[in-house]
């Protein structure tokens, strides 16, 4: 640009005439028409420097509000790198397409793409698996059930230490059971779990231990804010005082799946309260041992994604999220989170990540260690300040769980599992004085049984999260299918399974 502007300047100075015709009729000497036209020639070319130098601070340094929405991407690897709605975030300086929305919406379900918006590091391939090779302690909580090893090696983990969760249970263990899964179910309870809950897991085939809730370790409540009435993001539990209770069931996760040797199929780290199972959530994954994708993100309602595009706050991409921003950038700073390059990027969800017995392991090693990395930085890293979910999108977006080539996140609305939290509030309807919470208007079902399908491909959900943001809608749902996680009205009654 520089380059071309003095070009200009000097073609115009090189037309001798025009120049002398300017100041014709005048009565200054000729050394003074030089020195006019070399103070002309000087003024002309510090213009132009400045204009490139302002014009190319506006380019590379432009944010948010100096970019447009939009969701299409029109590029390849030929085409150059640049800093516009259509690239940003999305094609590396290399020319490397990083996410293809477009091929989403046009139905190419199988060439979408949504892959960390960095440079791939060949370095941190080996780092990452520095942090799976190291030893993994044996839990520290203690088991009080373990099951039968069930026909199946797959695996559902999850924290569920709640005081009274029968009704819990039955729709997150009696779905399972009642839907065909065969595999391990491990999870945390409360110490003081009732009998009656007790026996309903030992018989439905459940591997459990003890959550005793403990206080933190100072070290990681210095200068952090203690005020939540949120137990998971004040507490500890005994045996690991030096990880809050949200984080801390990260690393359960990695003790009890390593510790149970016949977990070497597909895993699923869950949330526990909210989640309910219309099918096996692995049915469709094929043989875990082969998969090409090792570990797989599942992504929530993202503008692309939206089934109701014009209505465009029902959906939120994670790099217009506030709540990303707050949480994260405290801790790593501004300059490198770089939210406006994820404007058009999903959220994922740390309540359902999938992986074979290896990609699991290298989620739950690289997310504990950033945990522990964090714990000894600034209060702005520590919970309750910094939380689980996003924390995990900072680090799959800056590339961080490495292996990209065995890694991919799961549109919304295809595959094992449909986060409904979001698709069921709608904040218009809130802003307005009103309960915009159990929307129905994205659901989509069966009209053969009723059951609730992902909206882009039309097939059975086998998973969904989130639930309990459809309240009004989804609890009479529950009544109409109980037989899709109980068989017969009161847990005593139920016959359990067959490997018990």
């Amino acid at each position: 640009m520089l380059l071309d502007i003095i070009i200009d300047i000097w073609s115009v100075i090189d037309s001798g005439p025009v120049i002398m015709s300017l100041i014709d009729g005048c009565s200054c000497r000729r050394p003074s028409l030089k020195l006019l036209s070399g103070f002309l020639i000087t003024f002309a070319l510090f213009i132009a420097i400045q204009t490139f130098v302002i014009t190319s601070k506006l380019s590379f340094e432009s944010g948010p509000s100096s970019i447009p929405n939009s969701s299409g991407l029109r590029s390849n690897k030929q085409q150059p790198y640049s800093l516009d709605a259509h690239s940003i975030g999305q094609i590396l300086p290399d020319g490397t397409v990083t996410f293809t929305p477009e091929d989403f919406q046009a139905g190419r379900h199988d060439k979408y793409i949504n892959l960390p918006n960095v440079p791939i590091d060949i370095h941190r391939n080996e780092v990452v698996q520095g942090l799976m090779n190291e030893v993994v302690p044996f839990p520290a909580e203690k088991l009080l059930h373990q099951a039968p090893t069930p026909p199946s090696t797959n695996a559902i983990v999850g924290l569920a230490s709640y005081p009274h969760f029968m009704d819990g249970w039955r729709k997150l263990v009696g779905s399972l059971r009642t839907n065909g899964y065969i595999g391990h179910i491990i999870v945390g309870v409360n110490p003081n779990i009732p009998q009656i809950e007790r026996d309903y897991l030992d018989k439905m085939g459940v591997t459990y231990y003890a959550i005793e809730v403990a206080n933190c370790t100072s070290s990681i409540m210095d200068g952090v804010s203690t005020s939540t009435k949120n137990t998971v993001r004040a507490k500890c539990s005994l045996g690991l005082e030096n990880l809050k209770l949200e984080w801390g069931r990260f690393e359960m996760a990695r003790r009890w799946l390593h510790a149970c040797k016949s977990c070497t199929g597909w895993s699923m780290v869950i949330d526990t309260r909210d989640i309910f199972f219309q099918s096996d959530p692995f049915a469709l994954l094929g043989d875990a041992s082969t998969a090409q994708y090792e570990l797989q993100f599942v992504e929530e309602i993202a503008s692309y994604t939206n089934t109701l595009p014009e209505s465009t706050h029902r959906a939120v991409n994670i790099g217009q999220s506030d709540r990303y921003k707050v949480h994260v950038q405290p801790c790593y700073g501004r300059e490198k989170v770089k939210a406006y390059e994820l404007l058009q990027r999903p959220m994922l969800c740390s309540g359902t990540v999938i992986g074979n017995r290896n990609g699991i392991h290298r989620f739950l090693s690289v997310l504990v260690h950033e945990f522990h990395t964090n714990n000894k930085s600034k209060p702005q890293c520590k919970s309750p300040s910094t939380t689980d979910q996003w924390t995990m999108n900072y680090l799959y977006y800056k590339g961080q769980f490495g292996y990209i080539d065995k890694t991919k996140t799961l549109p919304w609305g295809t595959g094992p599992v449909l986060t409904v939290g979001k698709p069921c509030v709608n904040s218009a309807i809130t802003d307005e004085g009103g309960d915009g919470t159990s929307q129905k208007d994205m659901m989509v079902f069966s009209e053969e049984d009723g059951l609730i399908l992902n909206p882009h491909d039309n097939t059975v959900a086998p998973t969904l999260h989130q639930w309990d943001r459809c309240g009004k809608w989804i609890r009479p749902w529950f009544n109409e299918h109980k037989d899709l996680y109980m068989k017969k009205e009161r847990s005593e009654d139920e016959a359990g399974v067959d490997w018990v």
